[in-house]
């Protein structure tokens, strides 16, 4: 993990994950902090590994937001096909 000296908000997170062809280095790098609620969140994070980059930039975060119960209910099951027309 870095941190910014001046504020002490985390930059960069390295990590390494293990491949049957040895380490593999994934980097996050945060940047664009804001207050939400009163803490220092990032919106902007930049992912880099060994064959890509993908940025993620947020326009708002919103916290504790009241979610509908319903969205975490299990799925009614599939219905069963319909029977093949007799010939």
């Amino acid at each position: 993990m870095y941190f910014d000296t001046q504020s002490g908000l985390l930059t960069r997170l390295l990590r390494y994950s293990d491949s049957p062809v040895g380490r593999i280095p994934t980097q996050i790098d945060y940047a664009d902090y804001r207050a939400v609620s009163g803490v220092k969140m990032p919106f902007r994070w930049t992912m880099t590994w060994l064959d890509g980059r993908s940025t993620i930039e947020l326009s708002e975060i919103q916290p504790n937001v009241a979610m509908d119960a319903a969205r975490f209910a299990r799925p009614s099951p599939a219905s069963p096909p319909a029977p093949a027309p007799q010939k």
